[in-house]
């Protein structure tokens, strides 16, 4: 039960730190915060996107089938999206604020 958890916990926080830095690049590089929300939000679900996308282009006879494969694809993109939009939030919120100071 607590390596379930751990395991848990350690997918949040890998999924916030990426999109966080996204989000936190775009933001300097754009100054825009909408736009960064915006990428630093889709790019952990793009990223899931594309992992599908090659895993169908190189799918050998013995794999998973294709269904199961885009179910649990499109369930990952459903609980990773709300966790990336809050992590860029966030980061972007955090920035703004910093920058206002300075």
């Amino acid at each position: 039960m607590l390596i379930a958890l751990l395991v848990i916990v350690g997918v949040v926080a890998a999924i916030s730190l990426i999109s966080g830095t996204v989000a936190a690049v775009s933001r300097i590089a754009t100054q825009r915060n909408s736009v960064s929300i915006a990428i630093g939000t889709l790019t952990m679900p793009a990223l899931i996107c594309l992992s599908f996308g090659y895993w169908a282009l190189t799918m050998e006879v013995d794999d998973a089938p294709p269904g199961n494969v885009l179910m649990g694809s499109l369930t990952a993109v459903a609980v990773v999206t709300p966790f990336a939009l809050f992590a860029s939030r966030f980061t972007v919120m955090f920035l703004s604020r910093r920058a206002l100071r300075e």
